[in-house]
């Protein structure tokens, strides 16, 4: 499937990328994917923090590196997965990301590029890079499904909404 439309952040510092990932949070439904790819340090488990926050989690999220999934409950239940640390789609296949999302879980995965064909297919695409300043994050979202595509269209309406009134 091609891609139909994206939408660029730039955000200045750390609250301003978990007020984005907020955004994105507040807007998830059952069954919704949000795909991140970025170097070491450039916020993807801060994004992630404010995902969990806008789904209303007691919890803040951690880099799951070396756990692989953590699963954070609150409106949804969010699966926080990191790949980084696997070798292909038989490992990721293994961890049943599929079926949590076929069960209306959430999925927020670090470094989808190891794997992309064992995620879900219509999914919001995160890419995320340093900016000019030291906090600076340069930050686009794809959609490529109509499921990434109602949730871009909320997160983007909820983040203008929030800064509007800040």
């Amino acid at each position: 499937m091609s891609l139909i439309a994206a939408w660029d952040v730039l955000t200045r510092s750390e609250e301003g990328t978990i007020s984005l990932g907020r955004a994105i949070g507040d807007s998830l439904s059952p069954g919704d994917a949000v795909l991140i790819s970025g170097e070491l340090g450039t916020g993807k488990t801060r994004l992630v923090q404010g995902i969990a926050a806008g789904l209303g989690t007691a919890d803040r999220p951690r880099s799951p590196t070396f756990v692989l999934v953590n699963r954070h409950i609150g409106r949804l239940v969010l699966h926080h997965c990191d790949l980084y640390r696997l070798e292909g789609t038989a490992e990721v296949e293994e961890l049943g990301l599929m079926e949590r999302v076929d069960d209306g879980d959430v999925l927020a995965v670090e470094w989808p590029e190891r794997a992309r064909a064992a995620l879900p297919e219509d999914a919001m695409e995160v890419t995320m890079k340093r900016g000019s300043g030291e906090e600076d994050r340069s930050i686009t979202l794809t959609q490529n499904g109509p499921l990434s595509s109602r949730l871009l269209r909320a997160a983007r309406s909820g983040f203008n909404a929030a800064k509007a009134e800040s």
